[in-house]
Formats: structure tokens, C-alpha cells, sequence
């Protein structure tokens, strides 16, 4: 295979995370492989993920029958597809894809973007009339990027990248989740290091910019092929420049902004033939890769690759002083239900895969705190965060900002619900504690009408606190009128709309704490 793709390149001229740490993809997981059900007695390449489904590269039947006869005309790669289960596991059966779009044309490999519906896919470059008739082994066959997207259900073109040209090729595309940065391939002559490189380009107002060639961090005098990025952080790619032999192998290095550091070859997956072309599937729990080493159906097969997660969550965890500043010293805390005491300034717990923790502090005399954990979804690494408490004591009030509510009404409105919640995590993370919730208003209207007013404004908001599932018993509603101004603000006193609205206000105060 190696021969064949080298050619449309070359005869005329594929989880490592950053978060507080980085460690490197290769360091974090073991890859074992196993054949699948794909493969035929040709050459059978290019995985990609797209959907629920593996599309891949091959020949048809009739295909395969001439290529065993020793017939090499009008024979071209054709893209299949095979369903895929929630881990990225195939099933069986195989469908055809893109026929029309594809048709006397090499297609694949592919790439998907799910966040825009586009596919991007390589085909074999005929603009140029003087090979467009020439047996494909024996032309200088150029590669290029489709676009391609669903319309009324059925795959169609709808676009081409900017720097396809009939005079060099641009292959084997890699978008990131987000669809703003492509990956790619070329041998364009000006820009290259040798051989082909990978390049990429970013897209920025729907216009794709300048191909940049990713240097020698990835790129050797030789051949650089099938990359694949991999949550924007890893990428993947096959190269016979880093070896000792003409073989294709397989790197991964990290992506960290603008820097590229890390170049590592996985072994596990190398043989003494030609590797390439890997993929992850989102769940990280299973990739395929090509191969024609010995042991396979026939050429170039797709391989699975097992992934074992082996890096770790360490959670490190300080509880802060919210007035002072400054850590608290052997702090008490409840985590995933368990009482602890922090020795010293910093908790360190390590953390099961796919898992919802609960933190919170129990610390007598202070405003406690409390947050969720969760390694759901993300990369082994330190998870780093912080607990703030607050000290605080009997009879203390706390002004809630942004309650409001209609004129001459007492509904709760949605923006006063986001308010009230945090009392709601408040009064949650302090079960001990009794509040009084007061509300009150400025001194114009009545008396009798701003006590009635704000009497139902706080039995509202209690109801609504009550309803969250804090025992009534635990708070009490008062509505305070216009008795407790905070300013001068007084019948007969000419004030600015904002001084009223400082008196316009909800309080909690605290009446028990810690039993007391």
C-alpha cells in the first residue's frame, strides 16, 4: 500500500492532554490490537469516524476479482461504511458511501466534523486532461479535499478546499471538533520539507486561511502522511523519515497552542511493515489503524486497537478564607459522604474514572462551602480546585443582590430564581443553620401597603426556597416595609431612583448556627 500511496503524492510530486500538567499520550495508555471483519484480499485503508459509523477505503468485489486477475484499469478506491456501537466497536454489514460524488474518482481517506455536518474527504485530482485517462498506477495522479455535506438525507458536495491544485496534491484531511482548524497533507513544492508534509489551515469567517507547513518538529525530509487530531490536543500521524528503513511508522506529539513538543513513536503499533493512518474514537476506548505486516487477509488491513487507560485523577483540593485570603489551616470536610480532616493546607484524593464526586466543608463558625467533582468526560491528569468559606456568626445579614419583581407584584421571576438558589446552596451547605429571610422596600407608597408588600415578597421566596427542599422550619419570612431603611431616604426626603433602589432590598440573616 505504502507504494500505491506514496505515488499519489510522490511520483509527481496520521491522549495527550494539557491541563495543569501535560503528559504524553503514549506514557498514558496501553494498545493492544486485534484483526476485524473489514478486510479483503486488497487493500482496505483510511479509517474515520463519522457518526455511528467506520468509513473506510477499499475495492468492490468486481474490483477485487480484476486486481486478482491481474487487471489494474478502471479500478478505484471506493469509500464503505460499517455501523459502529456507542464505543466505537464495528458491527457488521458494509454500505457504500458517496458513489455518485465519488465515482471514477480514489476516494478517501475522510475526515468528520459533527459540530458542522461536513465531510471532508480526498479524492484523486483529474483536472488535469492529460491524466484523466491514464491508468491511475502509471499517472501522475494529484490528490485534492472535497466538502461534502447531508442534503434531504444524501451526501453531497458542497465545496473544495482553496489550495487544491492540479499541480501538487492535498490529501488526507483531519478536522478538529470545532471545525476551525483543518490537517492535511501535501507535497506542494515551495512549502515543504521534502517528500510530503503535513500542513494545516484555519478557517476564520468561513475562509479557510494560508496552508501552514507544521515545521520539522513533525516533518522530515521524507514522507509525513495521515494525520489525526485528537481533541485538539494530540496529533497522530505516520512518517518513513524518523526510522531506520523506508516503512511507515506511527508518532503522536502534543499540541500546545503554538508550540509542538513531544515526538513519540508508538511502538505497539509498529511493525516491520507499513503502519499507519490511526484514529481514536471519542470514547478513547477504541482506534483502528492500518497495516500490511505479516498475518493479514491481503495488503494493507485495518487493525483495532484496544486502548487501556493507565494515567490516573488526582485531585488536589485547598479550603480558603474568603475575607482573609489565605488557606485554612486542618480544615474539616466532608468527601463523597466521608467526614476528613486536611492535614496541613492541601487535600490530595485520587479520583475514579467517569465519576460525580461531592466535596464540602464542615468547619464550625464559618460560612461553609461545597462543590461538585467530576473526571466524567475529561483527561487523566491533577484536578485542582478550591473550597471558599467565610467566617461569620449569630445575627449576621447578608444582602442578596438582583431579587426583583414586578411592580405591586411578589411572583418570583426567573432572574430572582438564580438569586435564591445560591441561598438554596447556602442553607444546603450549612444544615445546621436557621435564616430569617427579610424583604424590604423603600419609603414611598404607605406604610401599611410597603409591610403588606413586602410580607408577601418574602413568603414568596420562602416558598420558593421551602420548594428546593430546605424544611420550613428552617427559615422564617418577615417582611420589613420601609422600617429598615438604609440611607436617608425617608417620606418627604427628595432622593435620586438610585437610593431608593438601595432600600428596595432581600436580606437573609442568620438565626442559628451550629445548634445555637
Amino acid at each position: 500500500m505504502k507504494r500505491v500511496l506514496l505515488f499519489l503524492f510522490a511520483v509527481v510530486p496520521m491522549l495527550t492532554f494539557a491541563q495543569q500538567e501535560c503528559v504524553y499520550f503514549k506514557k498514558m495508555v496501553k494498545l493492544d490490537t486485534e484483526k476485524t471483519n473489514l478486510n479483503t484480499t486488497q487493500s482496505d485503508f483510511g479509517p474515520g469516524f463519522v457518526g455511528n459509523e467506520l468509513w473506510y477505503s477499499a475495492y468492490t468485489d468486481e474490483e477485487i476479482e480484476k486486481l486478482n486477475s491481474g487487471s489494474d484499469k478502471k479500478i478505484y478506491y471506493n469509500l464503505y461504511s460499517t455501523p459502529i456501537d456507542s464505543k466505537g466497536n464495528v458491527k457488521s454489514g458494509k454500505t457504500p458511501q458517496l458513489a455518485a460524488v465519488s465515482e471514477g474518482y480514489h476516494a478517501g481517506p475522510v475526515s468528520y466534523c459533527e459540530a458542522t455536518g461536513e465531510l471532508f474527504v480526498t479524492l484523486s485530482n483529474f483536472e488535469n486532461p492529460e491524466v484523466r485517462n491514464k491508468v491511475y498506477q502509471k499517472a501522475n495522479i494529484r490528490l485534492k479535499i472535497i466538502i461534502a455535506k447531508k442534503v434531504n438525507g444524501e451526501w453531497q458536495k458542497t465545496g473544495e478546499l482553496p489550495f487544491n491544485d492540479p499541480t501538487y496534491s492535498v490529501g488526507h484531511p483531519s478536522i478538529t471538533a470545532s471545525g476551525d482548524t483543518l490537517y492535511f497533507v501535501s507535497d506542494i513544492p515551495e512549502k515543504g520539507l521534502g517528500g510530503t508534509d503535513i500542513y494545516m489551515s484555519v478557517r476564520s469567517n468561513g475562509t479557510w486561511g494560508e496552508m501552514q507547513n507544521l515545521g520539522d518538529a513533525v516533518n522530515t525530509e521524507k514522507d509525513e502522511m495521515f494525520p489525526f487530531i485528537h481533541k485538539g490536543k494530540l496529533l497522530i500521524f505516520a512518517s518513513n523519515g524518523r526510522g531506520s528503513g523506508d516503512d511507515l511508522d506511527i508518532y503522536n506529539v502534543g499540541l500546545f497552542g503554538d508550540n509542538i513538543t513531544g515526538v513519540a513513536e508508538l511502538t505497539e503499533l509498529n511493525s516491520d511493515g507499513d503502519d499507519f493512518g490511526f484514529v481514536i474514537h471519542p470514547e478513547e476506548e477504541v482506534g483502528y489503524f492500518c497495516s500490511n505486516k505479516d498475518g493479514g487477509m491481503g495488503s494493507d488491513d485495518i487493525y483495532k486497537v484496544l486502548i487501556e487507560q493507565l494515567g490516573s485523577y488526582d485531585l488536589e483540593l485547598v479550603v480558603m478564607n474568603k475575607k482573609t485570603m489565605q488557606p485554612v489551616r486542618d480544615a474539616k470536610i466532608t468527601f463523597a459522604g466521608a467526614v476528613q480532616m486536611i492535614t496541613g493546607l492541601l487535600f490530595k484524593q485520587e479520583l475514579e474514572k467517569d465519576k460525580t464526586y461531592t466535596v464540602a466543608t464542615n468547619i464550625d463558625g464559618f460560612m461553609n462551602d461545597s462543590k461538585t467533582i467530576s473526571t466524567v468526560g475529561k483527561p487523566f491528569g491533577v484536578i485542582r480546585d478550591t473550597l471558599w468559606v467565610e467566617k461569620v456568626e449569630v445575627g449576621q445579614k447578608f444582602v442578596m443582590e438582583n431579587i426583583y419583581y414586578d411592580f405591586d407584584k411578589w411572583d418570583i421571576l426567573p432572574a430572582s430564581e438564580v438569586e435564591l438558589d445560591k441561598l438554596v446552596k447556602v442553607m444546603k451547605d450549612n444544615p445546621d443553620w436557621k435564616v430569617e429571610l427579610g424583604s424590604h422596600t423603600d419609603s414611598r407608597g404607605s406604610d401599611a401597603y410597603n409591610k403588606t408588600l413586602s410580607q408577601k415578597r418574602s413568603d414568596s421566596a420562602v416558598s420558593y426556597i421551602v420548594s428546593k427542599g430546605i424544611g420550613k422550619d428552617r427559615i422564617t419570612a418577615m417582611g420589613y416595609g420601609e422600617t429598615q431603611l438604609v440611607n436617608k431616604c425617608d417620606d418627604g426626603v427628595q432622593c435620586s431612583e438610585e437610593e431608593h433602589r438601595k432600600n428596595r432590598r432581600t436580606e437573609f440573616k442568620i438565626l442559628e448556627m451550629n445548634g445555637n
